[in-house]
């Protein structure tokens, strides 16, 4: 007699054997994937939001015009850039022909003046903007010409789908692989990981594993829902292997990852597990993003209190953490109750709270419907109204302005 408990095991059978893997999976989302109208010469949206104008490319670099002429004239009989987006009479470059002109003008890198940073976005508690807040800060970092970084998010939500969102470029000659993959390379010799390095060394096939985005210096590494199986495989260590995995990101993958990328970016899962305990044995910086509603207040100051033993545990008992914010984020300024608690914030968290916050508004919601971040959207798509582009836009850059400056503070080298 067929019992309930023996038709779900039918059911989970059936239900691995319909999953699909991340290739496919990207593959799918690549096909589908609609940025918004097309503009002329068929450039894709994401691409032409983020050209510049040849007036600005000029200002960047602080050159005369007729300088500024003969370099450009002399980068593109070179083939270093391509032949500009016309509007009109206007000169538009995109981002990849900006970041070669810049390397071709020798313009400063963010690595001539600074370490390379993890910065490590997390709360418990789910639905507090964690995703959100990630790629958006990377991709503030990414537009910000004078900081000139290499940035890189790693999604490690198996849950989410940050990373695969990011992508923008992939074909057949991608490395299919997440962070979970590598971390458990020694325990999955089967693995894809392991069946790789019969033909690539080990730095050389994960420095090869991040996707492009649609930005030259935004690089992803996406999540996946099997990346759960790094938990499982934690709980079957003994604690020789329990602190070998834990110790797997900052020991192994992370130095690989910062010889080519500056700015580190992890978005983490919402929950107390091992995931979270690698990456913050990893971590330089950490970034708590909470909306300030009375819930939220009391659902973080659990997690708080649980923060500093949960550093105190890991292998380097915390003193790789050189830097830890709070962050107000969907905050409405017209909410008396709202304003109340983040006056709570204030004064619980002083020093640990940065002081600007992420505004509630539907340029957010928009945005994400096209998967993209608000500020790879223009105000003339109208996919909101203007007043709620401006107070996105004016808080974001706000908050990455006063994020970015401390962050520099912490990773200057030393003269």
């Amino acid at each position: 007699m067929t019992t309930i408990i023996d038709s779900l095991e039918l059911v989970c059978e059936r239900m691995l054997q319909e999953q699909a893997d991340l290739k496919a999976v990207i593959k799918e989302r690549m096909q589908i994937k609609v940025t918004d109208k097309e503009v002329e010469g068929s450039v894709d949206r994401l691409i032409y939001n983020h050209s510049l104008k040849k007036k600005e490319l000029q200002e960047l670099f602080g050159l005369s015009r007729v300088t500024f002429n003969t370099r450009i004239d002399e980068a593109t009989r070179q083939g270093v850039i391509g032949a500009p987006i016309i509007q009109g009479r206007t000169h538009l470059y995109n981002r990849f022909d900006v970041a070669s002109m810049m390397d071709f003008m020798d313009f400063p890198k963010y690595s001539q003046r600074f370490e390379p940073t993890t910065v490590v976005v997390e709360n418990h508690k789910g639905g507090t903007g964690k995703s959100t807040t990630t790629v958006t800060l990377a991709t503030a970092a990414a537009l910000d010409l004078s900081l000139n970084a290499r940035c890189l998010v790693i999604d490690l939500d198996p849950q989410g789908s940050t990373g695969q969102n990011l992508i923008h470029q992939a074909d057949d000659e991608s490395v299919y692989m997440t962070a979970v993959d590598i971390a458990l390379a020694d325990l999955e010799p089967e693995g894809d990981f392991s069946q790789y390095l019969n033909d690539f060394g080990y730095e050389e096939l994960v420095k090869a594993i991040p996707f492009k985005t649609h930005l030259p210096n935004l690089d992803v590494i996406p999540a996946f829902p099997s990346d759960e199986r790094f938990v499982d495989s934690y709980w079957g260590q003994d604690e020789a292997g329990q602190r070998q995995l834990v110790s797997v990101l900052r020991g192994k993958i992370l130095p690989v990852l910062k010889e080519e990328y500056d700015l580190i970016f992890i978005d983490t899962p919402p929950q107390n597990s091992p995931i979270l305990w690698a990456v913050n044995e990893a971590a330089d910086a950490v970034l708590i993003p909470v909306t300030p509603r009375e819930f939220d207040f009391s659902s973080t100051s659990n997690y708080m209190a649980t923060m500093p033993g949960t550093f105190r545990a890991l292998p380097s008992q915390g003193e790789n953490l050189k830097w830890v914010k709070l962050l107000p984020v969907n905050f409405d300024e017209k909410s008396a109750h709202e304003v109340k608690v983040f006056d709570k914030l204030l004064r619980a968290a002083q020093g640990h709270l940065l002081s600007t916050a992420i505004r509630h508004s539907e340029a957010f919601v928009a945005s994400a419907e096209s998967s993209r971040t608000v500020l790879d959207i223009r105000k003339s798509e109208q996919v909101c109204s203007g007043k709620q582009f401006d107070l996105a836009m004016t808080s974001v850059n706000a908050v990455y302005h006063q994020f970015i400056t401390e962050i520099k503070q912490l990773a200057t080298k030393g003269v």
